[in-house]
């Protein structure tokens, strides 16, 4: 019950994954690591435009379609943005722009869609071997706390674990492991 606790997945949830089943609790907490950085990736990249395209049409007094075209219209014609409102403007809007399009770049590197695909197709696979729990520990160079990372080791997988499991499991004994067939996501361990 350690690992249940330590791992967040309850014996409901664990009789579902021997099914070969994604328990709604475990889709509930795993839905957030896709969701987070997918709306984090639209958000960075498209704000910038309609942020831009309202201040366009305010400013030319016009309804926000037509400023936000108006908008598109400049970004597509920079020597003309520059000539009638200096190069300062054209380095406000273009600058903002690449930063957060910069920003949804690097968001879109975190959005999982092997997890997306596993949690709509709500299967587990379960994969038996013997765990061996690991610690890395970076030292920092200003003498502050180590930074600490937990990992089960199975076979040629390692999965990053909390500190809580880390401390459960029981070093080299043979366990069930219940993963997500495409991402590797793990969602549930017993021993065997």
């Amino acid at each position: 019950m350690a690992l249940a606790k330590a791992l967040n997945f309850s014996p409901a949830s664990l009789e579902d994954n021997r099914k070969g089943k994604l328990s709604g609790d475990q889709f509930s907490g795993l839905i957030g690591r896709f969701v987070i950085p997918f709306f984090l990736t639209l958000l960075f990249a498209v704000a910038p435009f309609l942020c831009w395209g309202a201040i366009t049409s305010s400013a030319q007094q016009v309804p926000f379609g037509a400023g936000f075209q108006l908008f598109l219209s400049q970004l597509a014609h920079l020597g003309d943005l520059a000539d009638s409102q200096g190069k300062l403007a054209v380095a406000y809007r273009v600058g903002s722009l690449l930063i957060c399009l910069v920003l949804a770049a690097l968001t879109a590197a975190r959005v999982s869609f092997g997890l997306y695909f596993d949690l709509l197709d709500g299967t587990v696979r379960m994969v038996e071997g013997r765990v061996i729990a690991r610690e890395d520990q970076t030292i920092r160079p200003n003498g502050r706390d180590p930074i600490e990372k937990y990992f089960f080791d199975i076979k040629t997988d390692r999965f990053p674990v909390n500190l809580a499991a880390y401390r459960a499991i029981e070093q080299g004994s043979i366990y069930l492991i219940y993963l997500l067939p495409r991402s590797g996501q793990l969602v549930a361990i017993e021993p065997k």
